[in-house]
């Protein structure tokens, strides 16, 4: 199934043309991520080092496919992520809500260890006097290497703190069956710099320095830019 759904996505998204942030109400959109370090909720990933970031996807509305890759680094040998996902943008009144799938993949990964798995992610978002408020919920029946199955509960706020300039912060519970349970939390700044180009600045922690580095407070920067 994860094979199946990887070339459906690649397949579909070969011959996508880019896109600007804003898209120009366009059904496709490809971006490009510069940034510090591959962060993935809430913990490190790709061991302290930066990482290019590549995201494609094309919206049938309320249906949308994609692709997405990332440089990596994990005690399991990966040296990349890449995700090929399907999903439905929904909306009752102002509470809008995002259902996806990803089938997600690990390479590099040493043998013995699964390098394939699912996970299925549920968004609801709703503005409240001003700020945008958003709980997000994924799981995974059999996470990657010996993980099995694994919760991540996120909140969010985010708030116009001027033209083109965004504050916001997030608190996240991971709960993992055969891996590390943890509570992370981060707050920034995303500005955009340009119809094309959006910098964003932040500080990323978690309640587990004792697991390691990828689990210690540290400063994230990126900058996406759209073609």
């Amino acid at each position: 199934m994860l094979r199946t759904l990887t070339t459906f996505a690649g397949l579909s998204l070969a011959a996508l043309p880019g896109a600007a942030l804003a898209q120009d109400d366009k059904p496709w959109a490809v971006k490009a991520t510069l940034a510090s370090e591959y962060i993935s909720k809430g913990a490190g990933k790709s061991a302290g080092d930066p990482v290019l970031q590549l995201d494609a996807s094309y919206d049938f509305k309320p249906v949308y496919i994609g692709a997405w890759a990332s440089g990596a680094d994990t005690s399991q040998g990966g040296d990349s992520e890449v995700h090929a996902y399907i999903g439905a943008r929904l909306a009752a009144g102002e509470v809008k809500f995002d259902l996806r799938a990803m089938a997600k993949t690990m390479p590099g990964t040493a043998d013995g260890f699964q390098s394939e798995w699912l996970e299925l992610r549920a968004e609801a978002s709703v503005p409240l006097a001003g700020t945008d408020l958003r709980l997000r919920v994924e799981y995974s029946p059999d996470n990657y290497a010996a993980t099995e199955a694994a919760w991540w509960i996120e909140t969010q706020a985010s708030r116009e703190l001027a033209e083109n300039w965004k504050v916001s912060a997030a608190y996240g519970l991971r709960e993992q069956d055969g891996g590390a349970d943890y509570r992370a939390w981060n707050a920034g700044v995303t500005w955009k710099a340009t119809d094309r180009l959006a910098l964003d600045l932040r500080w990323y922690d978690t309640d587990s320095h004792e697991r390691g580095v990828n689990y210690d407070g540290r400063v994230y920067l990126a900058a996406t830019i759209a073609f």
